[in-house]
């Protein structure tokens, strides 16, 4: 190693050797376990979402521990949902449902439990000493790279972010158009022309991202709490077993962890791929490595559970090397994560390895720091982290909902704020029903106003003949190349699904998809026709790169959508499912009742924020929803209500001294 990176790692060490550092990581950790063993629909996204707007006004270390904290163990906690109730704890937890919730219905779920967190411990080892060794590796190779290459790299990630939407990758690109196209609004930089403005005040500098992020993920994340009712009808599987014989089962296959978690590193710096398919990656090599796997595996082997575990921890440290040596997200969380460290005046990239490696360092101590702790609460508190799992969604819609409007709300305390978080959240809804990654919209969102800087340096400085330099024309190569494979696998895949079809029929109608498919279309026209006056400058990012190819994208999709194969009977074609499948196995009565009722309250609360203010109708809206929706108890629905009230005037108001608007009745 460097003699100056072993100075800046120990330098590292040396930063957050501070009570108030370990205190922000420690509180950070408990976050992070409340999140990934409550009910389905808190998630690290919607933590870091949440934490943005309070975060950014503390030191930037000790808003690092308390981020990093929060996700560092996410991951290894997230095991409970799956294996007591057969539900997935978060995108890289889908795959562990498969031998987790059997062994737990088989009265194994303690031992499924402790391989789960000796697994996630190991793996979370191994990602965050990739992450260390890989700086002195890369630190050379960043120093090659210039604007041409970091545009095509962003450009690479984009591409690869097809692979989010599972066997649509036009819908995942559609999406990252979308994102990018939303980070073109307001005044540009380099031209002061305004984009897609429209006369509003509220738009000069364009949607803040975390209004965005808090309404695409938590919206529909609490909606589909209120349609399962989780703890209400649905029980969990018994807690039963040792965790000492997980732990042994997992020591026993360490070759696999060691491989299983390398997938996860791997995975977690290709750009794109991120947390959506790294589990099921795991599994599919254990199942197809692992001895006798073809009779065990999805019916309670543990190795199935072990293989996603140490590759959805170990992934942690691969997503962290591409955004900190390469300044690319890797997810929704990594994405919120550079837009934090932007606010404190550091941009993650060579730039950050040049002058900020120290703080790199610091970064990798608090990741490893928070896996170990991490590792430790989940076999300390099983028993009393498997309750929490059981939380009513009576408590937890209430909470999340006032997260989000108490977030989105805190960053500008614009009434138009409430309005775009609505907006964002029926945008969000329907994006998870019809299958559009909405990853792949946020990732756009954030890589947008990068990509568009490095390609302005990149024209302004070589004109088009960037586009000759030797490494960007093997990097194109690259990139071109894995869409393309990438779109083959997708289409043998369907060809595969429809071969088993029987007397199947080309069906030419419109589809309720369609709809979104549409109005995506009608979004990307409308900016070629706003945008195609303005100067080329000013037009090369919204118009040429995005408007355009999305129009190709948005008709492409629409017609498959509507010229999809279905069966006689009137089946709908597997052909177009997605990652993000919407199933919450409702009859479609109850659940169009119960997502009216869902939107009904949360668009209240809103209006109720406008009308009385945020500290008197927040807590008044979410008193009648624990009453009245919840049918919970006055004592406790006064109890939860007094809680908010409590968080907004006492916490934010008082001692943040946040200063809420008083609302239009009393202004």
């Amino acid at each position: 190693m460097d003699t100056s990176l072993f100075f800046a790692s120990m330098q590292g060490l040396l930063n957050i050797m501070h009570f108030e550092i370990w205190l922000a990581m420690l509180v950070g950790v408990g976050i992070g376990t409340f999140t990934a063993v409550a009910p389905q629909g808190l998630g690290t996204p919607l933590v870091y979402a949440l934490l943005l707007p309070v975060v950014i006004k503390w030191q930037p270390l000790t808003g690092i521990a308390l981020l990093i904290g929060a996700s560092a163990v996410s991951a290894i906690c997230a095991a409970y949902l799956p294996i007591l109730f057969g539900i997935p704890g978060g995108a890289g937890s889908q795959a562990t449902v498969l031998d987790g919730y059997p062994m737990g219905r088989k009265g194994e779920a303690r031992r499924a439990l402790g391989a789960s967190f000796m697994a996630g411990g190991m793996g979370a080892l191994i990602g965050t000493l990739t992450l260390a060794f890989s700086v002195p590796i890369a630190q050379p190779l960043i120093y090659l790279l210039g604007s041409p290459e970091l545009a095509v790299i962003i450009f690479w990630g984009l591409t690869m972010i097809a692979v989010l939407a599972g066997r649509e990758p036009l819908k995942g690109l559609i999406a990252a158009a979308f994102g990018l196209l939303l980070s073109t609004i307001g005044q540009q930089a380099q031209s002061g022309i305004m984009r897609f403005v429209f006369d509003q005040v509220y738009l000069l500098d364009g949607f803040p991202l975390s209004i965005a992020a808090l309404a695409l993920f938590g919206i529909p994340a609490s909606l589909n709490l209120a349609l399962t009712k989780i703890g209400v009808e649905q029980e969990a599987a018994p807690l039963k077993g040792s965790l000492l014989d997980g732990v042994k089962d997992t020591l026993r296959e360490w070759w696999l962890v060691l491989r299983c978690s390398f997938v996860g590193v791997w995975v977690g710096f290709v750009p794109g791929i991120g947390s959506q398919s790294v589990d099921w990656l795991a599994y599919g090599h254990a199942a197809q490595s692992c001895k006798g796997a073809k009779d065990t595996f999805g019916k309670g082997d543990v190795r199935g559970v072990i293989a996603p575990e140490s590759a959805n921890d170990a992934k942690d440290g691969g997503d962290l090397i591409s955004v900190l040596l390469l300044g690319i997200p890797q997810g929704t969380s990594t994405a919120l994560f550079i837009v934090t460290l932007l606010a404190w005046g550091f941009l993650p990239g060579p730039e950050m390895v040049r002058k900020n490696s120290d703080l790199i360092f610091s970064i990798i101590w608090i990741q490893g720091i928070s896996g170990i702790i991490g590792t430790l609460i989940g076999f300390v508190l099983a028993n009393q982290l498997a309750k929490l799992a059981e939380v009513r969604y009576t408590f937890l819609v209430p909470l999340i909902l006032t997260f989000v409007l108490l977030g989105a709300f805190s960053t500008n305390r614009d009434p138009l704020d409430l309005v775009a978080v609505v907006c964002f959240g029926i945008l969000g809804y329907f994006m998870w029903r019809l299958g559009y990654p909405r990853p792949a919209m946020i990732l756009g969102f954030v890589l947008g106003e990068l990509f568009e800087r490095y390609l302005y340096r990149s024209v302004a400085s070589y004109g088009f003949a960037w586009l000759q330099r030797p490494s960007v024309i093997i990097l194109l190569i690259l990139a071109l190349g894995t869409l393309a494979l990438t779109l083959r696998s997708r289409r043998e895949e369907k060809a595969k699904t429809e071969s088993v079809l029987e007397n199947r029929r080309l069906s030419l109608r419109f589809r309720p998809g369609s709809f979104l498919t549409l109005c995506f279309l009608a979004v990307f026209a409308l900016a070629i026709a706003v945008g195609w006056q303005w100067p080329v400058i000013a037009k090369l990012m919204p118009v040429y790169s995005v408007a355009i190819p999305g129009v190709f994208l948005a008709l492409s999709q629409l017609y498959r959508e509507v010229t999809a194969w279905e069966r006689v009977e009137g089946e709908r074609s597997t052909a177009y499912e997605a990652d993000e499948v919407f199933d919450t196995r409702l009859d479609r009565q109850t659940e169009i009742w119960r997502t009216l009722a869902y939107f009904g309250w949360f668009t209240g609360a809103a209006l109720a924020v406008w009308l009385l203010g945020i500290v008197i109708g927040l807590p008044l809206v979410m008193l009648l929803y624990t009453l009245i929706e919840g049918k919970e108890s006055w004592s406790v629905s006064l109890l939860m209500s007094g809680g908010i009230f409590l968080m907004i005037w006492g916490f934010f108001e008082y001692m943040l001294e946040t200063r809420w608007p008083p609302g239009l009745l009393f202004s």
